[in-house]
């Protein structure tokens, strides 16, 4: 940075210029772009959930491996643009390709043409595979291709302004898309089910507007010069660690030095520079590892709230927008304010202190987000325990009592319905329940009820009488946070049953008086036996429901009520993450950046990008372990403290890191190279492509 700093003293200074009509069409069709990706890549896990029939843990696996190429594949579309095609013909290519990639995974959504969920699930996967890494191919080259538009040194503060927007236009397509997508498919049906049929097709189209808008201005933009450091670095690297075993070898002060033969000096400081901020790299995948939660595990812990505002209910997908939305506010609040202020008082001035400060605000929101899941998390009953639980479907009030109960006699309003204490086992497999009404006959007042350890047993209070149901472990919540639902009718063996909510159809056949649970999506739905409307059942996200039909009326019981905390009580997780995303991320890129040699810049970025992908696949090999063992099965809290402690030993690593960073300096100022006119010229020709903000902040929201 000290170098450039002196080209641009030399330069005389900037000069306003035209804005390039290039980097505008760059903007737009970028706009355009990650509107698309994150339309389509969003609420992947939910679709691939409830309309590819993966679960949800494998659901999670599949897009943190798929985004995780998206981000190695960076480092092939650099090689492919910067020697091979150039960065404009790269761009139109995998414009293209994502299109197609676009459209098979829309084509998923089709369940009518689908032959099997194998199909569908082939079919989704393979769109979401073509279509990730032509977007990861050209994610490093339309940054730079947008920076190469502005002339150097004159058009240096228009180009930071550009950065500035760049990465702008990534959030604002990032809660464009997700925010649009959620709208569709939580308003609109279509085959049967919520709509994501509409909503890709919609993304689909708009990608192809983003192609015809990028190749109309391919006559406007300027490419800078072919850049084949990182090829010629990684050769330096293969070759001093093949000389490493020469039997002849002679001692070195750096074991890079052997390249010395085949290599000049200057690329092997430039190397040497690079490898050691490499090493703070080796730290940055567990904080993409936790904040990829922001589109995973935080959107699933959406599904149990309550996203009820007034009669508008928030899809669960749709709290992912919050990152976006807060990074818009955040950034320019943190550079015009906060910064300014605590540089007044001397606090964080440095980027590696901003980079820990992130990392602790890290840790915090996912302190907060394990209490969260705390409060909505489900008690099981314990295994030398049962539990009764009793739903009175009499048109009058009745009393219940059954032995070794405390409380003795339990008084139960007509539709309503009590949970009996914790029986202990131990008292036998089989209790005799009373039940006294008025509506009641005598000869009908009396059952025995099985109960069994850690289970729970339905009594259900009928006209036709009191029937207790096989002891069950359906009264816990599906892993997934869907809605679970039985119908039940006593007076009735054989019935069918419909559920209807516009145009989706739910068929429940009753054998001997009732069903198995289903898992259905959470409508307010119209009950039909046998085609004709009988009465009308709201069922809400992560409840576990009885519906009851007797020959008068419908009742619908909660067997296990979904939890009653509010989906705004994730906005005090996400402010934090949020912001430790732009104190680590920000600031640690710029201090990569500032630290690297000016030939390795890129290589630098593109490392960078790196570490989102060993974040992406460290996260689901994690996930993938804690699925198969069920170490967090119900209990998403203990994983939430089990990452941030994971974190609180990474800050620790990572602080002594830079200790060790800051106390051996990793190059000797009076080594560096000496930059001539000529030399400076050629670094303001790679600083037009390199010096990209936005390059730098590109990452999974």
């Amino acid at each position: 940075m000290r170098d450039v700093m002196a080209c641009g003293a030399r330069s005389g200074g900037a000069v306003m210029m035209a804005y390039p009509r290039g980097a505008t069409v760059i903007l737009v069709s970028y706009l355009l772009e990650r509107l698309v990706y994150y339309g389509l890549f969003g609420g992947a896990v939910f679709y691939m959930q409830r309309m590819l029939g993966f679960t949800s843990s494998s659901a999670t696996t599949v897009k943190a491996i798929m985004e995780g190429l998206v981000y190695l594949a960076p480092i092939a579309g650099a090689i492919l643009a910067d020697v091979y095609l150039g960065k404009a013909r790269t761009v139109f290519l995998m414009c293209c390709g994502y299109t197609v990639g676009a459209a098979i995974f829309t084509l998923s959504s089709v369940t009518p043409i689908m032959a099997s969920f194998s199909t569908s699930k082939f079919t989704g996967v393979f769109g979401m595979l073509a279509l990730g890494v032509c977007a990861g191919l050209m994610k490093a080259v339309y940054s730079s291709l947008g920076a190469d538009q502005f002339k150097v040194p004159e058009q240096r503060e228009q180009q930071k302004r550009f950065f500035y927007a760049f990465y702008w236009v990534i959030n604002a397509g990032a809660f464009a898309g997700l925010f649009i997508t959620a709208q569709i498919r939580d308003s609109v049906q279509c085959f049967g089910d919520d709509c994501y049929f509409l909503s890709y097709i919609i993304m689909a189209g708009l990608m192809v507007v983003s192609t015809v808008i990028f190749a109309a201005g391919r006559s406007q933009y300027k490419e800078g010069p072919p850049d084949k450091m990182i090829i010629r670095a990684v050769r330096c690297i293969a070759h001093a660690v093949t000389k490493t075993w020469d039997k002849d070898r002679k001692p070195v002060q750096h074991w890079l030095d052997r390249a010395q033969d085949k290599f000049d000096s200057q690329l092997l400081l430039d190397v040497k520079v690079t490898l050691r901020v490499l090493l703070l790299f080796c730290t940055f995948p567990l904080f993409w590892a936790l904040f990829y939660q922001t589109s995973t595990g935080m959107i699933f812990q959406a599904k149990r709230l309550d996203g009820m505002v007034g009669s508008y209910r928030i899809p669960p997908e749709m709290s992912s927008t919050a990152n976006p939305l807060l990074i818009l506010a955040l950034i320019p609040l943190f550079d015009f304010v906060v910064y300014p202020l605590l540089t007044r008082v001397g606090v964080l001035t440095k980027t590696t202190s901003r980079m820990i400060a992130g990392m602790c605000f890290t840790i915090i929101a996912f302190l907060v987000y394990a209490l969260v899941n705390m409060s909505v998390e489900q008690t099981f009953i314990p295994p030398e325990q049962a539990r009764i639980h009793v739903y009175n479907a009499l048109p009058c009030q009745m009393v219940v009592e059954v032995p070794f109960v405390k409380t003795g006699q339990l008084s139960v309003e007509s539709g309503g319905q009590v949970v009996l204490p914790g029986l202990t086992v131990t008292h036998g497999d089989e209790v005799e329940a009373k039940v006294t009404a008025s509506c009641l006959a005598p000869d009908m007042r009396q059952v025995r009820v099985r109960v069994l350890g850690a289970h729970e047993t339905t009594l259900l209070v009928t006209s036709t009488g009191v029937l207790a149901l096989p002891p069950t472990l359906e009264y816990i919540k599906d892993e997934d946070a869907e809605t679970k639902v039985r119908v039940l009718a006593p007076a009735h063996n054989e019935l069918n049953v419909t559920l209807t909510y516009d145009t989706i159809l739910h068929n429940f056949q009753l054998l001997e008086g009732k069903t198995e649970f289903q898992r259905i999506s959470p409508q307010e739905y119209k009950v039909m036996v046998e085609e004709v409307e009988v009465g009308e059942a709201a069922v809400y996200q992560d409840g576990v429901y009885d519906i009851v039909i007797t020959t008068t009326d419908v009742f619908l019981f909660p067997m296990t009520a979904p939890a009653n905390v509010h989906m705004l009580w994730l906005l005090p997780q996400y402010v934090l993450i949020t912001i430790g995303e732009v104190l680590f991320s920000v600031s640690g890129m710029d201090f990569a950046y500032s630290q690297a040699p000016m030939a390795m810049k890129s290589s630098l970025q593109a490392a960078n990008l790196f570490t989102i992908t060993a974040g992406l696949w460290l996260f689901a090999g994690l996930t993938s372990l804690s699925s198969a063992t069920g170490a967090f099965k119900h209990r998403a809290s203990h994983e939430a403290f089990f990452y941030a402690c994971l974190m609180s030993v990474n800050t620790i690593i990572f602080f002594m890191l830079i200790k060790r960073y800051n106390k051996n300096s990793p190059v000797d100022p009076g080594k560096e190279s000496k930059m001539t006119s000529e030399a400076c010229e050629r670094d303001q020709q790679q600083l037009a492509s390199h010096d990209n903000p936005a390059f730098v902040m590109e990452r999974s929201v």
